[in-house]
């Protein structure tokens, strides 16, 4: 469901960030609410866990999606984002509650979506109004208004900055998201609002990955969701890949084609630039497997040279192979083995072997992209 009565946007993750940064041709992907009878989510729905504690994510019966659109952008952003949720929901599953919270760069819009999402939050009896707005509309870093405040300073500099991510909450049993204004989509900067998609399916993927693991004990969702080159940069070539297939397939939106075009391949040769200009320069000597954490200076390559090692690994075994394979086991055996256990070989090898196909020329590596 869309609620029109507001307009907003942000993109962060409490644990997994993704900051995107959009240039001319090529974008860097780094990382409460409705009424009850609107967005159908009821506290006496919930599905307890067997052990009638909390040591599991609970579950709720029925998971929708939800889109809350801050008041100073237009109504028709939010339903282009629904649509596009919609889509990928039924491209690779809805498994919890999906929040997705749109800032705009008005303050005062802004401070009132704070408001409702923090109303949402005590009417589910999931945190005091009172401590969330000190949290979420204070100055603590990775605050909601932050992503209001993070597009006006973009939208004053005219700079085609933006920001958005998954920001949990397994806890509550919900997907929760927010992202600065979509620059594309709202028609700024001269960005394709095919960029704001491919974002919307680089985060719904993070909700995918989330989705596979029961626990609540944060050490261990930490573990098995991966290294930073797994998270990052399935979602990035999840996003890449599916953008493609749902376009081709007519399923996603119209939206503006900005000033320049955005097609899968071009995106992913981008990466290649960045990756080989990394790889001779700052992050000379390093490999795949070496891309472990968001602290790591080379981390952002988590984002490109990971997206590349998960299409050669989708070269190797097909497209479906993390949805249909690795997530559905990743719980039961922990990471490193289900990778290997999908890989068929050892992380170690896997890396090896990719690395040696990194070293081929831009043509004969672009030509592993076309996988049914």
């Amino acid at each position: 469901m869309v609620d029109l009565g507001m307009l907003s946007l942000r993109v962060g993750q409490v644990g997994l960030a993704c900051l995107c940064a959009l240039a001319a041709g090529l974008l860097s992907s780094c990382a409460t609410t409705l009424p009850l009878e609107d967005s159908e989510i009821a506290t006496v729905d919930r599905i307890a866990d067997p052990g009638g504690g909390v040591e599991e994510v609970p579950l709720w019966e029925d998971p929708g999606i939800d889109v809350y659109v801050a008041d100073d952008l237009p109504p028709e952003l939010g339903e282009i984002i629904q649509e596009t949720l919609e889509v990928a929901s039924e491209e690779w599953g809805l498994y919890w509650p999906v929040e997705y919270w749109i800032f705009g760069v008005n303050e005062t819009a802004g401070m009132q979506l704070v408001t409702k999402f923090c109303e949402r939050r005590e009417e589910l009896a999931q945190w005091n109004f009172d401590d969330c707005m000190e949290r979420e509309a204070g100055s603590e870093q990775h605050s909601m208004i932050e992503y209001q405040q993070l597009g006006a300073e973009a939208l004053d500099a005219g700079e085609p900055f933006g920001t958005a991510g998954w920001n949990g909450a397994p806890d509550w049993g919900i997907h929760r998201f927010a992202s600065t204004q979509p620059w594309g989509l709202t028609g700024n900067m001269g960005i394709p609002g095919d960029e704001d998609l491919k974002t919307l399916l680089h985060e719904y993927w993070h909700a995918v990955q989330n989705s596979f693991i029961p626990t609540l004990d944060q050490g261990v969702r930490d573990d098995l969701m991966g290294p930073v080159w797994f998270v990052e940069g399935s979602a990035e070539y999840m996003a890449q890949y599916g953008h493609r297939k749902l376009a081709s397939e007519g399923r996603l939106p119209s939206v503006p084609e900005g000033d320049w075009p955005f097609t899968f391949e071009s995106q992913m040769e981008n990466k290649l630039v960045t990756v080989d200009e990394a790889f001779s320069g700052e992050c000379e000597g390093r490999d795949l497997v070496s891309i472990e954490s968001y602290e790591d200076p080379c981390s952002y390559l988590g984002y490109e040279l990971g997206a590349w090692a998960i299409a050669y690994l989708a070269y190797l075994s097909g497209p479906d192979i993390l949805l249909e394979e690795f997530h559905p086991i990743v719980a039961d055996l922990g990471w490193r083995e289900a990778f290997e256990e999908v890989a068929g070989t050892s992380l170690e090898d896997f890396s090896a072997e990719f690395m040696l196909f990194m070293d081929q020329s831009t043509e004969e590596r672009l030509e592993i992209l076309n996988v049914e």
